[in-house]
């Protein structure tokens, strides 16, 4: 058995990822930075581990993920009507495909902590936990980590709101799963969300611009926008 990480990714298409950061960006500048976000957090997965998948959607998404992520990566097509369903199907592709234990985490948190990432593995790795779960500033969650697939465990889940950390963490209790919480972080989704980013990439810390370069190059190519959403 080998450990394995999920990066769960939408298609960057115009229109069609980051909106609630349209009007202030463009809908094509939204899908820059949501390319941007992706290569970074693939980047720095495969800093912590060999194994490295990409669950995709929609069903067309491949050739273009392929041709904008890092190489050297698994792939996988998403399948569900919502978050809840995707995740149950990757949890039990990878159990399927051998992996022991497993991390899915989203393409939302450029700068988030590789130490994240593994204290997540190593809790499992170890039998310290039966799920890790990494708790986002708005109520959801950046990362699931789970050594086996747990039937219902995202079920009634109310996604993009700020019950679904709480009331996962509910359902794992009801499986009598011991959790583990990591430390919180956060996802960038809105306005506020694109300034902190803006101010974590300005401050004086480097390990913030080397963790996620290809954002800090997109943002200091644009350094109107550093200077907007610092002063909004």
């Amino acid at each position: 058995m080998e450990p394995i990480v999920i990066v769960m990714a939408k298609d960057p298409r115009a229109g069609s990822v980051k909106t609630r950061l349209v009007p202030r960006l463009t809908q094509a500048e939204a899908a820059e930075l949501a390319i941007c976000f992706l290569r970074d957090t693939v980047l720095n997965v495969q800093r912590v581990i060999d194994h490295v998948m990409v669950a995709y959607t929609p069903a067309d998404a491949r050739s273009h993920l392929e041709m904008i992520a890092p190489s050297g990566l698994l792939w996988f097509e998403q399948t569900g009507r919502n978050l809840g369903e995707r995740l149950e199907s990757v949890a039990i592709h990878v159990s399927d495909l051998g992996f022991c234990p497993f991390v899915i985490l989203g393409a939302d948190s450029p700068t988030l902590p590789t130490s994240f990432i593994q204290q997540a593995l190593e809790v499992l790795i170890r039998d310290q936990t039966e799920i890790a779960l990494g708790p986002t500033a708005d109520g959801g969650y950046y990362l699931v980590g789970l050594n086996s697939p747990v039937p219902g465990l995202f079920h009634n889940i109310d996604w993009s709101t700020p019950l679904a950390y709480e009331q996962t963490a509910t359902n794992a209790t009801a499986f009598d799963l011991r959790l583990h919480a990591l430390p919180k972080w956060y996802d960038i989704d809105t306005p506020a969300d694109l300034c902190r980013l803006c101010e974590e990439m300005s401050s004086g810390d480097d390990t913030t611009r080397t963790r996620a370069p290809e954002t800090y190059r997109w943002l200091i190519d644009r350094a109107f926008c550093l200077h907007k959403y610092q002063s909004d």
